[in-house]
């Protein structure tokens, strides 16, 4: 059916046609630009989460290379302090070695000088004494040998024999020794030794006699019958054969012995 419509309101629809037609095309493309808008938004938010949770990471790691340098300066700081604690106790270590080599050295020289000695002392021992400390004093070795043992035991050794030395030097002793007198025949005698200080001696009839001073070389015996009495009395005693008494014997002024 075809309907008629006045001219007036023909006139006023068609401008409302035209009008509307673009209108329609405006509300499609808002509807673009609003999709477009919202696309953006989106994006955005998911960039702004991403940046937050990287940021997040970034500053986690942060945080880590922190507490790591940290820990490297607290260490570096430690180590400089150890460091300078092992320098100071080197320091101190070298210090002790020196006094320690410095004390071996002079304790050496001291024992090359106690050596000298005991070996000047043993050509005045009677022959028993000596006998006794030989194998001892082989034991300090000669200077010019390389010792076979080390220098604290050897002192030891120096020690014992000096000791023994001392023990018989505060004591009166009996010995039968046997030796030249006036170039004559070797012959055995019961000397008594006061110590190293003197020697007196008699034969066993009791009629040859004498007395003895150390020297250089060893005991110089020289003879005096007239202390035979004297010292046969002597020998009763240390033979318990006789009360104790005073014994009224010279007692020889011998020379210092060159050490």
């Amino acid at each position: 059916m075809i309907m008629n419509f006045p001219p007036l309101v023909a006139r006023n629809i068609f401008p409302c046609l035209v009008l509307c037609m673009p209108l329609g095309a405006q509300v499609k493309e808002t509807h673009k630009i609003v999709e477009e808008w919202v696309q953006t938004k989106l994006l955005i938010s998911e960039e702004s989460t991403k940046w937050k949770s990287e940021k997040a990471a970034l500053t986690d790691l942060d945080n880590a290379l922190t507490r790591e340098v940290e820990e490297l300066d607290k260490s570096l700081k430690t180590f400089q302090n150890e460091e300078t604690t092992i320098e100071e106790e080197r320091i101190k270590l070298t210090a002790r070695k020196e006094e320690a080599e410095d004390s071996t050295r002079k304790l050496f020289e001291e024992l090359e000088d106690l050596r000298a000695e005991i070996d000047s002392i043993m050509q005045i021992l009677p022959a028993p004494l000596s006998e006794k400390l030989a194998p001892f004093r082989e034991k300090l070795g000669e200077p010019e040998e390389e010792p076979d043992l080390p220098l604290r035991k050897r002192l030891e050794i120096a020690v014992s024999i000096l000791q023994s030395v001392h023990l018989f030097n505060r004591s009166v002793t009996m010995e039968r020794i046997e030796f030249t007198l006036d170039e004559d025949k070797s012959r055995e005698f019961l000397v008594l030794y006061f110590g190293l200080g003197a020697a007196y001696f008699v034969n066993e009839s009791g009629t040859i006699a004498g007395y003895g001073e150390p020297g250089t070389d060893g005991w110089e015996w020289t003879r005096d019958d007239s202390l035979a009495s004297e010292v046969s009395a002597g020998v009763d005693l240390m033979k318990n054969r006789a009360l104790p008494r005073f014994l009224e014997l010279p007692l020889p002024a011998p020379e210092r012995i060159e050490r």
